[in-house]
């Protein structure tokens, strides 16, 4: 006898199995077209497991009622195999046809079934009154195919002469270089390498992702931004034509990582800008020396001092986390008039060394760094005798002293 509780679970993952291997074969849902794969006939041939289990648990059917129960059984599985194998024959357009397609198969199968459980006396009757309604559909949808208007072809244009193309801007020609460090997604690695990348008006700016998530290069303002990326793959590179920005000072960040902040620092057309990103020469000058320096660059500001008078300050690893509380080291730098002080950035973060009121976080305007990267140095002569205080402008808790005796 049939075995109903084998044998429903058996249908209904049978038949999901062979609709759901029609919608992959059919090329529907190209997106997840794999797992529909796998899922498809795992739950197919789980189905069938079922399936042989309740029609052949006791020996094969024999009663009227058994018979007309496999009956109907198979006729699901022919049904749905026939459907998924049209499916897969004429490319179904959408899901939504596959789902009506579906549709109209399944209602009438699941009415057979219950006909054949409650009323099998019906059966007969409803069998012929569906396989004919079939008919007479499917009779319908092919004729009013052939007799449906059929869409002009469009003739192919004539050929003609090639226009000549428009110009286009040239691509520029000198390329400086730049990284999104690997693991710049985690908020306390470094991100943008070299901070600030340093080039002259008119060159490219190429950077290349080398961490293992995306990451864009966008233009920090409040609106109008003028260069954005857009999102940046693992491994792939995005290049900023700079040709229609002015010189100066421009912030940057990840749109997906708000925290990775960086400076693009243009100078004036025509100025060498090397490859890596370092600084061209061209800086103001005061005096006879190089006022201020940037992430790729080391300076000197104030004139030249004696070795004997230098005096060194490192920024220690670690500066930029207020709870380090060793910002400049030493703290407060000793020297004496015509001494030099040189500051050096021994951390992984861009600092700067910028003189004024430390408490408002105000610059006076006799010493500024810039921004300094990793590694850089800023020098400065001190002329006069005074206390100098001093705080970095992008971490404004770091504060230091110069005593000039």
């Amino acid at each position: 006898m049939t075995d109903w509780d084998l044998l429903t679970p058996g249908i209904g993952l049978t038949t999901i199995g062979i609709a759901g291997v029609g919608i992959s074969l059919a090329g529907i849902a190209k997106t997840f077209i794999d797992g529909m794969h796998a899922v498809s006939l795992l739950t197919m041939f789980i189905g069938m497991i079922f399936l042989a289990s309740g029609l052949f648990k006791d020996g094969f059917p024999s009663s009227g009622r058994a018979k007309s129960a496999t009956f109907i059984t198979l006729g699901f599985l022919v049904t749905f195999g026939v459907a998924a194998a049209v499916t897969v024959s004429v490319q179904v357009p959408t899901i939504f046809a596959y789902i009506g397609l579906m549709t109209i198969i399944g209602i009438p199968a699941a009415v057979l079934a219950v006909v054949s459980y409650r009323k099998p006396q019906y059966l007969k009757a409803m069998g012929v009154i569906f396989i004919a309604a079939s008919a007479v559909a499917g009779i319908t949808f092919y004729a009013f195919g052939l007799v449906t208007p059929k869409p002009p072809v469009e003739e192919a244009p004539a050929e003609t002469p090639a226009e000549t193309p428009a110009e286009t801007p040239s691509a520029p020609t000198n390329i400086v270089k730049a990284t999104i460090l690997a693991g710049a997604s985690s908020q306390e690695n470094p991100d943008y390498e070299p901070d600030p990348v340093t080039a002259a008006v008119g060159d490219g700016i190429e950077w290349t992702n080398q961490d293992n998530a995306i990451h864009t290069v966008t233009h920090k303002v409040t609106e109008d931004a003028l260069f954005d990326s857009g999102l940046i793959n693992a491994g792939k590179t995005w290049t900023l034509d700079t040709s229609e920005l002015a010189e100066g000072d421009y912030e940057y960040f990840c749109e997906l990582h708000p925290f990775m902040t960086a400076f693009l620092t243009l100078q004036p057309a025509g100025t060498s800008a090397p490859a890596e990103g370092a600084p061209s020469q061209g800086n103001a000058t005061q005096g006879n020396a190089t006022q201020g320096a940037g992430a790729g660059e080391n300076a000197t500001s104030g004139g030249n001092a004696p070795a004997d008078l230098v005096t060194a300050v490192s920024i220690p690893q670690g500066a930029s986390v207020p709870t380090n509380n060793e910002f400049y080291a030493p703290e407060v730098a000793e020297t004496v008039v015509g001494g030099m002080v040189t500051w050096t950035n021994d951390d992984t973060a861009v600092h700067t060394v910028t003189s004024g009121n430390a408490e408002t976080a105000e610059a006076d305007g006799t010493f500024d760094s810039k921004i300094m990267g990793p590694k850089k140095t800023f020098s400065y002569v001190f002329e006069e005798v005074g206390d100098y205080d001093y705080f970095c402008q992008l971490h404004p808790f770091m504060t230091g002293k110069v005593t000039v005796s």
